[in-house]
């Protein structure tokens, strides 16, 4: 019994999965892409000492819609950015919340409209188990 209500739960949360990412679609969702640095390693002193420059790599996510958000002083230079689970997936194969937290935690920032955004946080929206939707709050 409980492994079928376990089959169900993981059924529903993929169909989530495939709602999150029609409904992104149908509201209009752009791309945006998400900088990380490539782990290259230099074992010379100046890229120990920070002064050789590391190379980045730009990944696209898509899609994606992008709201702005008030914070505490009522300015809106904040944007929140709704990516579906589908999306990271495919660009990364990542399956799970705590590898989406690790990939934004370690990304150098989001570029959307040709600036380079600061992720200030992640929130995961899970149904059954199964993440379906992130919420990436950006800032300046």
């Amino acid at each position: 019994m409980a492994g079928d209500q376990n089959l169900v739960q993981t059924s529903r949360g993929s169909v989530a999965v495939r709602a999150a990412e029609a409904l992104l679609r149908t509201l209009g969702g752009c791309t945006v892409w998400v900088r990380v640095p490539i782990g290259l390693s230099t074992p010379n002193d100046a890229a120990q000492l920070g002064l050789a420059a590391s190379g980045t790599e730009d990944i696209a996510l898509s899609p994606v819609v992008a709201r702005h958000a008030r914070n505490s002083k009522g300015s809106l230079k904040k944007l929140e950015l709704l990516i579906s689970a589908a999306s990271l997936a495919q660009a990364k194969e990542i399956n799970d919340a705590n590898s989406a937290e690790e990939f934004f935690d370690s990304a150098l920032g989001i570029v959307y409209s040709g600036k380079l955004l600061r992720v200030e946080s992640v929130l995961v929206d899970e149904f059954g188990g199964v993440p379906y939707l992130y919420r990436v709050s950006v800032s300046e």
